[in-house]
């Protein structure tokens, strides 16, 4: 159970989406609040959150060093992180895709430094992290 939920892209079209596919699932009374920002400043106090899931969109963020810095930042001690993403051998056209050593680097970098875990499955990046 959670008390709030915050879904946070920039793109309206996304959240158009989130919104349309919340209120086809019956969810629209549901504590969630849409709002549209920047990953790499994030519109919350420092300490602000249990859990962060920042889902198949590591590749989109403009600049994924300052966003990793902020999600580190909103979350409480002990708060975690759950992260996907697409890894290479994708190309580095319009987006900056990662390999799992860049993945954990990234994080590492941002603060964690306890509890992280990265792994490659096929093309996908899957990253767990305890602040």
């Amino acid at each position: 159970d959670f008390q709030h939920v915050f879904g946070l892209d920039y793109s309206y079209q996304m959240l158009s989406e989130c919104v349309a596919s919340v209120n086809r699932q019956g969810e629209g009374n549901a504590p969630l609040s849409i709002i549209r920002g920047d990953a790499g400043y994030l519109p919350f106090e420092d300490g602000s959150f249990d859990a962060v899931h920042w889902g198949a969109a590591m590749h989109c963020v403009p600049d994924v060093e300052a966003a990793m810095a902020e999600v580190y930042r909103v979350l409480k001690p002990g708060g975690r992180l759950y992260a996907t993403t697409f890894l290479r051998p994708f190309p580095d056209i319009v987006f900056r895709f990662f390999d799992v050593d860049e993945m954990e680097s990234l994080a590492r970098q941002a603060g964690f430094d306890g509890s992280l875990t990265v792994e490659g499955i096929s093309v996908y990046g899957i990253l767990r992290a305890i602040k």
